[in-house]
């Protein structure tokens, strides 16, 4: 009896506790109104931090406050979200808080505490950044005012110089000549050269050394140097250039007046003007005045980001190719360290000196500022023990002045344009130094550190994240860390700049020597190694503040050594890590997941990706309520959806199911209706589970959505079902039928028809992807010009169709491949029903006999263009090409082949090209491809009458060149005794079969016209007209030697002492034609 007297004493006071919880956590509760004005004074913090992170590494109080207030914040999150924990309980059916009362006084310290010391600091800080005048927009933080006065000497850049002049059109004289004969098309008036760099690699010190060789200053009759720097003002700048014309001062007001005044200056003059330090687009606004200058002047471009120029390709002008500049090499970056440092380390006296020095340089990866920085800090004492302590610190608390490296690449940081960027290029230093990114890898990372907000657009977060990414690409804090690979790595002095705005928040944890991490970190990643393993990860310390964990597996060491177990460290950490919000543990090889995970009760985004072997979530999961994202992409054992009681889990709106797909929404908890699911494959099975009608339910999607297994949907009806008309974040969407399902027939094809139609999408719909449909008609009638405003691409892949009609004019790329059925798309590709198209892909149509190539001109936008394996083309004239096209591929192409090389003629913006299988081309003469002005690829594979291909000095600015299986070639590189020495160091990867029939005192091989590469005995080099310092790769192929019992040896390339790997195909004695070498070096 005594117990159930208990019993419903306790049923009885259930309400009076839930009503205690709604009046101390309700929206108008006290403690509510003091969380928010907790989150108010978070949003001034922040803004102060803004206003004085790039000040830190100059005022030691600055820093030291920095770091204070960043640990009051943190504290504030943690109250913020406990707050907001407790709430989510409060919604939980039969979850009850023990001892509420005294929860809610012990917490209302807390706030009061956290909005004391945010309060205390910000007013600290505050004061001391108006002390020192900081501005309250950090922009003005500013750099020196450069001039055209350049440096006594150059080091390392004889090349780009000569690059520079040549790519300028100017004689080797320097003397007035005709027009350029770089510049063939009579609507070009002048050029723009970009170069492009980080901070400090020396940008403005070559465009000085341009801008006063002797050359340039006989050849052009105006010369006009502007440092740009910081805000474009277009009234200021006019007046400044009108100055340095007129050498008056200008005092007009009037931007009319201003423009009429340069025109008369420079008309009809030939003009260099150098823009230096350019931070915006707005220069091109200059572009009207210089209109009226000599058709072969030319403007100079400095700048850090290569969007500032990329859009300024108009019918006046030549964009020529950008000199990206990068690191001095390594000898002759020691001359320019030496130089700085003041030093000649060959006098005895300084030996000692010579290696400390020696391991300082390496640091700085070539940057001639950072050289000037450090070398100058070193000259103020020669030292030994003042070397070491400056060789042992990190770049940014080294003293330096406002010309400083840190001072110059803080400006990069300074001007992204969003406090989002800043967050996401920040947050890296978490990560070691020369780390290799994969871009959706740290488009994760982002995520998971709530760097990208979510936004109520048709995009999904990893794509959101992932122009993010590219706009830091595009600025220059990453670049790609090898040929060809879709690899990114920072620059180390990027990442110190990463490492002076994060301090001791961020930690990269590589060796067991625990006692370095700093007791105050927040987010920390561990790169796990053979002394940094799964055991001695039981033995991290309690990091009572850590809020983000990321868990690094190598394959060679972690995620492919099977032995390898994290299970035992993951228990350790779940006991630990009480704090932690951001729990990353991708290809960790874990196969299940500790009960102990449900301690983790602040726990918000949890990365279990790729961890093939967990087959199931166990029932403590249930209690992580403040879970709002979870990946389980690549856990293919563990597809069965969550244990039962998930549906607690209110907070989870984020979800990445294993390989992105569905599985059967029986078996999903009924909040996955509602929660935001991206990039998700759904598979339509007639089991009468898996419907189509199943879709309306996920009214969460975002990103693409992609329907496998069309061929089960019955009707129209059942289609309309699916509710894809109501998915308004969707943007791209992909229809699969299955291509070997059933045989065609009439009824059939009627239901594809019809079940076409009934998938009509939102009008929001970007892209577009058609996979097997055999239905005969194309598009549906929901394509129409109104229907899909927004709609951008279209792909049609296999499918029956023997037309394409009109498509939407918004269309902007479009894609037909392997439409065996398809006869004629010349209803479908005119220029003026397609006005915006930029990209024309079309591939192995059989029967494909009728394109509109005679007005593709006319595609004023096109900048890709690819036509492969479509034979029965038939061309009554020519195809004709627009000056904006940027990529093209002809191959197996009919009689279009025809149309080469003529078609080549001013594609002056052509950066690819590659054309194969075209039986009708017999040369290329040198004039077309000298107007290939931005040419870097070239591929030429299988041409059987190609006879010759231009001179070699079209190599002149080649990354990429391979020629092969053109039997009549008859090239005559390095022949010509008075072409001048070549300088293709731009070239960075080649085939040696390129070069088959140069003649035998310069080739690599015999006269075998059929084959790619046969070795010869003896000392075979590459033609010594050819200097390839930069190429890092070459092939060779040998299996098809006239003499194969000859000796042979391996080429010597003393031109290319860059190459890193060289492939050999040499013959075997079972097979001549199959065993491959590898030589890496």
């Amino acid at each position: 009896m005594e117990q159930v007297k208990t019993f419903f004493e306790w049923t009885a006071a259930v309400p009076s506790v839930y009503q205690s919880l709604v009046e101390a956590l309700g929206p108008n509760s006290e403690l509510s109104k003091s969380i928010s004005g907790l989150e108010a004074t978070l949003i001034v913090a922040s803004q102060l931090i803004e206003r004085s992170e790039c000040w830190c590494f100059r005022y030691d109080s600055i820093g030291k406050l920095l770091s204070y207030l960043k640990s009051a914040i943190y504290e504030a999150e943690l109250t913020i979200d406990e707050f907001k924990s407790q709430r989510r309980v409060e919604n939980i059916p039969g979850e009850l808080i023990n001892n509420f009362k005294n929860w809610a006084t012990g917490f209302q310290k807390k706030v009061i505490s956290a909005q004391g010391n945010l309060d205390r600091f910000c007013d600290q800080l505050e004061k001391i950044c108006n002390s020192h005048e900081i501005p309250q927009n950090p922009k003005k933080f500013n750099r020196p005012i450069t001039v055209s006065r350049p440096p006594d000497v150059l080091y390392g850049r004889d090349k780009e110089l000569d690059d520079a002049i040549g790519m300028l059109g100017i004689p080797r004289s320097g003397l007035h000549a005709g027009k350029s004969s770089s510049c063939t098309d009579s609507k070009r008036k002048f050029h723009v050269l970009p170069i492009v760099g980080m901070g400090g690699i020396g940008k403005t010190t070559l465009s000085q050394m341009v801008y006063k060789d002797k050359r340039v200053q006989s050849y052009y009759d105006l010369k006009i140097w502007i440092c740009v720097n910081e805000k474009f003002n277009l009234e200021g700048m006019l007046k400044e250039i009108i100055q340095c014309v007129t050498q008056k001062v200008c005092d007009f007001t009037n931007l009319d007046l201003l423009q009429d005044t340069l025109i008369k200056a420079v008309k009809p003059k030939r003009v260099l003007l150098v823009l230096d330090d350019i931070w915006s687009a707005e220069w091109q606004q200059l572009l009207g005045p210089m209109n009226e200058a000599s058709e072969e002047s030319a403007i100079i471009l400095t700048t850090r980001s290569r969007e500032y120029f990329i859009t300024c390709m108009k019918d006046n002008i030549t964009l020529l190719k950008p000199i990206l500049l990068e690191g001095l090499g390594e000898e002759m970056y020691w001359e320019f360290f030496k130089s700085c440092v003041g030093l000649s380390f060959d006098l005895m006296n300084y030996f000692e000196l010579e290696h400390i020095a020696r391991v300082i340089c390496s640091r700085l990866k070539g940057s001639p500022l950072a050289a000037k920085t450090l070398g100058g800090v070193l000259s103020q004492r020669i030292d030994r023990q003042h070397w070491i302590t400056i060789s042992e610190s990190k770049m940014w608390k080294v003293k330096q002045g406002e010309d400083g490296i840190m001072h110059v690449l803080l400006l990069s940081y300074m001007h992204l344009p969003s406090v989002e960027l800043k967050k996401c290029f920040s947050y890296c230093s978490m990560f070691p130094k020369n780390k290799q990114f994969r871009p959706d890898k740290l488009a994760k990372f982002w995520i998971m550190n709530r760097l990208i907000p979510i936004q109520e657009n048709l995009k999904s977060m990893e794509d959101l994240a992932l122009d993010h990414f590219y706009e830091l690409e595009n600025r220059g804090f990453f670049h790609r860390a090898a040929n060809f690979a879709e690899l990114y790595v920072m620059h180390d002095l990027m990442h110190d700049v990463c490492q002076s705005l994060k301090g001791n928040e961020c930690y990269c944890l590589e060796d067991v020597a625990f006692a370095n991490i700093p007791p105050n970190v927040h987010h920390m990643s561990v790169c796990c190694r053979p002394l940094l393993n799964a055991e001695n990860l039981t033995k991290l310390p309690k990091l009572e503040k850590l809020h983000t964990l990321v868990v690094e597996v190598t394959a060679d060491f972690g995620y492919r050594n099977k032995k390898w177990r994290f299970p035992i460290a993951f228990k350790s950490m779940c006991d630990e890590l009480m704090s932690i919000r951001r729990l990353s543990l991708s290809h960790c090889n874990i196969n299940e997941i500790p009960e102990n995970i449900g301690n983790l009760k602040y726990l918000q985004y949890l990365d279990i990706s790729n961890n093939i072997e967990l087959e199931k979530l166990p029932q403590s999961f249930c209690n992580l309520y403040d879970l709002e994202f979870l990946d389980r992409d690549g856990c293919n054992n563990c597809a069965d959806g969550f244990p039962s009681g998930c549906d607690k889990l209110r907070g989870l709106n984020y979800f990445i199911p294993p390989n992105h797909l569905v599985p059967s929404l029986t078996r999903i908890p009924n909040f996955l209706g509602a929660m935001q699911l991206s990039n998700l494959t759904y598979e339509v099975k007639n089991d009468g589970i898996s419907k189509i009608e199943n879709l309306k339910l996920l009214t969460g999607v975002r990103g693409y959505l992609s329907i496998k297994g069309l061929e089960n949907v019955s009707s129209k009806k059942a289609a309309e079902e699916a509710g894809l008309n109501k998915q308004e974040h969707l943007y791209k969407l992909c229809l699969y039928w299955d291509p070997w399902w059933g045989k065609s027939s009439p009824a059939n094809n009627e239901i594809h028809k019809e079940v076409l139609e009934g998938l009509c999408p939102h009008f929001n719909l970007i892209v577009l992807e058609i996979y097997h449909y055999r239905g005969l008609d194309l598009p549906p009638s929901w394509m129409g010009k109104d229907d899909l405003p927004k709609l951008k691409s279209v792909m049609i892949y296999s499918c029956w169709n023997k037309t394409v009609s009109q498509l939407p004019c918004t269309i902007t790329e479009v894609a037909i491949c392997k439409c065996n059925g398809l006869e004629s798309l010349v209803d479908c590709l005119r220029p003026n029903l397609l006005p915006k198209l930029k990209c024309i892909e079309i591939r192995w149509c059989d029967k494909l006999k009728s394109l509109p190539v005679e007005s593709f001109h006319e595609f004023v936008f096109l900048e890709m263009l690819h036509i492969n394996g479509c034979k029965r083309l038939t061309c009554s004239t020519k195809i004709s090409l627009p000056p904006s096209l940027k990529k093209l591929v002809l191959s197996e192409c009919g009689e279009l082949d025809n149309s080469i090389p003529s078609c080549l003629q001013n594609l002056t913006s052509l950066e690819f090209l590659k054309i194969e299988n075209c039986p009708n081309i017999v040369s290329i003469p040198n004039d077309v491809m000298r107007n290939l002005l931005s040419l870097r690829w070239l591929k030429v594979w299988y041409c059987s009458n190609l006879e010759s291909l231009g001179d070699e000095e079209f190599l002149q600015s080649i990354e990429l060149f391979h020629l092969a299986q053109c039997p009549k070639r008859q090239i005559t590189w390095g022949q010509n005794p008075n072409s001048r020495q070549l300088s293709a160091d731009a070239l960075t990867a080649v085939a040696a079969s390129s070069f088959d029939t140069i003649p035998p005192q310069m080739a690599l091989i015999d006269q075998t016209p059929t084959t790619g590469l046969p070795l010869t005995a003896g000392s075979s080099t590459i033609p010594s007209s050819l200097q390839m310092s930069s190429t890092t790769t070459m092939d060779l192929d040998a299996s098809g030697s006239a003499a194969p019992s000859a000796p042979r040896t391996i080429p010597s390339f003393p031109q290319m002492p860059s190459i890193e790997a060289l492939r050999i195909d040499v013959p075997s004695s079972s097979n001549p034609r199959k065993r491959k070498a590898d030589a890496l070096h």
